[in-house]
Formats: C-alpha cells, structure tokens, sequence
C-alpha cells in the first residue's frame, strides 16, 4: 500500500501511504489517476492495446494481392518506467495528473494533506545540484493548494533477477541513495527513503491452500439507504493494523483520511475500475487487499492488511494470488505491479509469488513542520 495517509510514516500503501502491504500494510490508496494534458503521455503499459506503426506495412499498389484477412493487432510491450506509473495508478478520481517533457504533477486539491496525491514525479533522478531547484518547482505549484508537505519522486531500474532478499540478511535488499544526491537532501532538511515496485512475471500459486474463504466485496450503493454488503466496512475497520497491531497503536489512525479514501475506492469500484477482497474466517474478516487498474492495462496491488492473530497462515498469500489471478481472467495481458518496501516480509512474499523487481521508487519528502515538532 502506500504510505501515506496525512503525515503518516512511510511504508506501502495501507492507512498510511505506501502502495506497500502485508506484513507492513500502509494506507489506503484512492485508486485512479486523473485529468492528464492531451498532448503529452507517458510509455503506454504493457497490454495497453496500442499498435506499433513500425510493425504492419501497406500492401504494394497494384500488386493484385488479394486482401489479407484481418489479423489481431501486433502489440509491443513498453515495461521501461513503469515504477512510478504503478504508484500513481492508484489515485483517485479527484486527482489531476499532468504530464511534462521531465516531470509529472500530481494534485488533490480537495485534500492537500494527501501526500502521495501531491507529488512532483521526475523522469529522471536529479542531479544533487538540481534539487533544490524541483522543490521551488513543487512550492510554486502544487504547494499553492496548502499542502502542509513537499514530495518530489523519482525511480531507477532494477534488474528482474536481483537476488531476493532473505530472512537471515534483509538489508542485502535495502538500496542506498546517490552519496551526493543523499548530501543535498540533508542539507534541505529532507528525509529520503525507498519503495520497491515489483512486476508480475508469471503467477505462482502459493503451495498451501490458505485457512480462509476469499471472495471479491461489491461496493456500496451510490444511493443514500441502497444496499450495503458488510464485508465492504469490515475491510474498512482492518486498516487500523496497518499503524500497529497494538490498540495504544491506534491513535495515530485517521479515521476521516481513510473514510475519505476508501470512498474513492467506492467510486472507482462503481466504474468497474477497483475490487477489494476479502478473506473471511470462523466468520470474521481476517485480511483485505484492493486491485486497481487504469484502463491502460496496468494494475495494481495496494492495501494488503491481516489481523495480526492470523498472520503466517498464508492468508495475504493466498488472497494476492487469487484477486490477480481474477484480475487477468477479466483484462489477460494487463501487466500487475506493487510497492513493497525493500528487504521486508512483504517483499519476499511477492517474489514468491512470481513478482520481480522492476525500479525503486525514490521519494524525497519535506515533511509537514507540525509532524516533524510532535516528534
């Protein structure tokens, strides 16, 4: 999930703002991506449908060939900088998102506090001398909404078949920051941390039947006194294990945030555009996930949470793979990412899974002065 709930602390995607997940779920995502310029468009994701012109050549005048029968068209897979096109697949309606020749704007300006809904993405890392630079870009525009952060993002590419972290040596996997680049942030009073965006490759099937059913949750009605299916509230009340799995852990749950957030995932659910599953087990919710898609062909994963007590049970593992897996039979081809974050639990759990490392998703935050006094 993506950690970032207003001034949470980094993780995912789960109450708090990652894209990350299970374990370490974060806050929920908005799911959706928003108004984008016309004339300016990022790489279309793999399964996008886009045709390459390059790849179908007109018939010879004259050469009295008879017509060809229609063929499916030929489809060429972009994969390049998809890791931040992962993170922002899962905003939401209210977002607008616009596209630069070196950057990308994202703005919420109904929810200044959203921090990964206000966001300068680049399409390149900075040069350390450049930083400061970006951060009087983000003031001088998306900072005029009142937004009590600043938030630039960059990524860089990771090989597929990095070694995969281990239990017995987590921080093999943890990247460290440009020394030069890490010098500037410092000096900015910037904190600098890493997500990882995994791709799925092919899906692996977890090798043991998880404890628990698992089933796709209808949203609720539009209509003020429609129908409500409960499991849609039950999922709602798991975000809180995403700041702690004590109850003294709780206070720093936003209640109005996630209610906020997870009515956009309400309506994106209505556009057939987001589903969230549920594991259910001796009748109680035990687990959550959300699925979101772009339209585009790319998907996904955010807001893995579990109850602590059920954890280890191969429940998040199960239920990933089953909501994917439903994903593909709907939209065969979509490519599927998430967020995790580098050398954690969750990280392993999706590289079991079939997920591969594509980018780490650098953010540079300047936190909201008051979050930063509190201590």
């Amino acid at each position: 999930m993506s950690t970032d709930q207003p001034e949470p602390g980094h993780a995912g995607s789960g109450p708090a703002g990652s894209g990350a997940t299970d374990p370490e779920p974060t806050e929920p995502s908005p799911a959706g991506s928003g108004a984008t310029d016309p004339e300016l468009t990022e790489p279309s994701p793999a399964g996008s449908g886009a045709t390459d012109p390059e790849l179908t050549e007109p018939s010879p005048a004259g050469s009295g060939a008879a017509e060809a029968e229609p063929t499916e068209p030929s489809v060429r897979r972009v994969d390049d900088r998809l890791g931040l096109a992962v993170r922002r697949a899962t905003l939401g309606p209210v977002t607008l998102v616009t596209y630069a020749r070196d950057h990308v704007t994202v703005r919420t300006p109904s929810r200044p506090d959203f921090r990964d809904g206000n966001t300068l993405d680049l399409a390149a890392p900075p040069a350390p001398e450049d930083l400061p630079r970006w951060f009087d870009r983000y003031d001088d525009t998306i900072g005029t909404l009142g937004t009590p952060h600043a938030q630039v993002r960059w990524e860089e590419p990771l090989s597929p078949h990095a070694t995969a972290p281990s239990k017995a040596d987590p921080a093999a996997a943890v990247p460290t920051p440009d020394p030069a680049l890490a010098e500037a942030a410092e000096a900015l009073g910037l904190e600098v941390f890493a997500v990882t965006v995994l791709l799925l490759d092919e899906l692996i099937p977890p090798e043991r039947r998880p404890p628990a059913q698992l089933s796709p949750v209808e949203p609720p009605a539009a209509e003020p006194g429609g129908p409500v299916d409960r499991r849609w509230h039950a999922a709602t009340v798991l975000y809180r294990y995403a700041d702690g799995d004590a109850p003294v852990e709780w206070r720093d749950w936003e209640s109005a945030f996630v209610d906020w957030s997870v009515d956009q995932q309400r309506q994106l659910a209505t556009a057939g555009r987001c589903q969230v599953w549920i594991a259910m087990r001796h009748g109680a919710p035990v687990a959550r996930l959300t699925v979101m898609h772009d339209r585009q062909g790319l998907a996904a994963v955010e807001d893995v949470v579990t109850h602590p007590v059920h954890r280890g049970l191969g429940i998040a593992s199960g239920l990933t793979a089953t909501a994917v897996a439903a994903h593909l039979e709907v939209h065969p081809g979509s490519r599927v990412g998430l967020g995790a974050e580098p050398g954690s639990d969750a990280d392993r759990l999706y590289r079991r899974l079939g997920f591969r490392p594509h980018a780490t998703v650098w953010t540079a935050l300047r936190p909201d002065p008051r979050t930063r006094a509190d201590g």
